[in-house]
């Protein structure tokens, strides 16, 4: 097991675009055809952008992170 070590990753940005069907979003390199979407609101367009940037981080992450332990009910209190 390799000691805890910090660990920082620079991830990638994303433009947001409203159109007449609704909000969608991709990489600044992306034509505005491949962009996803529609998304209803600003709330789900962040949330696929969230998924999509800790897809990356584990993607980039995953050889060397441990594997956390679970959550017992809601908390992450060792029980008695």
């Amino acid at each position: 097991m390799q000691p805890e070590r910090r660990r920082k990753y620079a991830l990638n940005d994303y433009t947001v675009e409203w159109r007449q069907k609704g909000w969608y979003f991709g990489r600044p390199y992306q034509t505005a055809r491949d962009y996803r979407g529609p998304y209803s609101s600003l709330a789900s367009l962040t949330l696929s952008i969230a998924r999509q940037m800790r897809r990356e981080i584990e993607r980039r992450d995953g050889s060397i992170a441990t594997p956390a332990p679970p959550i017992v009910n809601g908390s992450d209190v060792a029980p008695f």
